[in-house]
C-alpha cells in the first residue's frame, strides 16, 4: 500500500490529484470494462432484433463539437505558452501554480474528459449497426488514448509533449469536418468526401511519425521529460503506426482492385 500511495498520488502531480477522474486509476479500469461490455455484449444483444438507429442529426452535431472542443484545446494551449518549437526544444514542465501552468495543466484535464466522451463513438457504430467498425484498430486507439491522456493528466501535465495533443487536435479538426460533411448529401461535401478520402489515414500516419519524433526529442539526456511515460508512449505510438498502415493498405489495396476488375 505504501508503494501505491507513492505511486498514484505522492509521486503524481499535486495539482490534478484531486480532479474528476484524475486520481485513483480504478475508476478509469472500471470505465474501459464497461465500455469493452457496451460494445461487445450488451448494445448488439440490445440491437439484435432492432432496426437500424439513423442518428444523422445527432451524428452532425456530434463531429461538428468535435472540430470546435479542438480549436478550444489549441488555442488553450496557445494561451498558456504552447509554441512550435515544443517539437523539437527540450520545454520541461512548469509543476507552478503561476496562471500559465494552471491553463496548461487544465487543458490536459479537458483532453482526458474528450477522450473518455469519444468512447461514445464505439457505441454509436453499433447503436447503428456497423459492428464491422467496431474493429481492434478503433477500441485500441480508443482506449490507449483514453489512459494516455489519464496519465498525462495525473503526472505530465505540460511539457513539450503538448505537440502530441495540438497534432492530435489538428488532425481531429481535419477528420470531423470530414466526417460532418460525409452525413450531408450536399453537392459539394460529396465531392470533397469523395476526393480527399483516402488523405484521411494518411494524415493520421504523418500525424504518429511527428509524434514519434517529438518524443524521441524528449529523450535527449539534458532534458527532465518522464523517461517512464515516454517508456510507454513511444511503443504505443509504433502500435497505432502499424494499425493505421495495416488498415490503410488494406482498404486501398481493396479499392484499387475493384478499380481494375471495372
Amino acid at each position: 500500500m505504501d508503494l501505491y500511495q507513492y505511486y498514484i498520488y505522492e509521486n503524481a502531480d499535486q495539482r490534478t490529484k484531486n480532479w474528476f477522474l484524475a486520481g485513483s486509476p480504478f475508476p478509469i479500469i472500471g470505465i474501459i470494462i464497461c465500455y469493452l461490455a457496451l460494445v461487445y455484449y450488451i448494445v448488439p444483444r440490445y440491437m439484435r432484433n432492432r432496426e437500424a438507429y439513423q442518428l444523422k442529426t445527432f451524428m452532425g452535431f456530434y463531429n461538428l463539437f468535435q472540430v470546435l472542443y479542438c480549436v478550444f484545446l489549441i488555442t488553450n494551449l496557445v494561451k498558456a505558452g504552447w509554441r512550435p518549437y515544443f517539437f523539437y526544444r527540450c520545454v520541461e514542465t512548469d509543476y507552478s501554480n503561476e496562471p500559465k501552468a494552471m491553463l496548461m495543466v487544465e487543458t490536459t484535464w479537458y483532453l482526458l474528459m474528450i477522450k473518455l466522451f469519444e468512447l461514445l463513438e464505439t457505441v454509436l457504430f453499433v447503436l447503428r449497426k456497423k459492428q464491422n467498425q467496431v474493429s481492434v484498430l478503433h477500441v485500441y486507439h480508443h482506449i490507449s488514448t483514453f489512459v494516455i491522456a489519464y496519465i498525462y493528466t495525473k503526472y505530465i501535465g505540460g511539457s513539450m509533449l503538448t505537440f502530441s495533443i495540438v497534432a492530435n487536435c489538428v488532425v481531429h479538426i481535419i477528420m470531423y469536418s470530414y466526417y460532418f460533411m460525409s452525413a450531408y448529401d450536399v453537392p459539394l461535401f460529396k465531392f470533397l468526401v469523395a476526393k480527399y478520402k483516402k488523405y484521411i489515414t494518411k494524415i493520421q500516419l504523418i500525424q504518429f511519425c511527428l509524434m514519434m519524433a517529438n518524443n524521441l526529442f524528449g529523450l535527449n539526456p539534458h532534458c527532465n521529460v518522464s523517461r517512464p511515460f515516454l517508456a510507454m508512449y513511444i511503443p504505443n505510438i509504433f502500435i497505432l503506426t502499424y494499425l493505421f498502415y495495416d488498415f490503410y493498405k488494406k482498404s486501398y489495396s481493396k479499392s484499387r482492385a475493384g478499380k481494375l476488375k471495372q
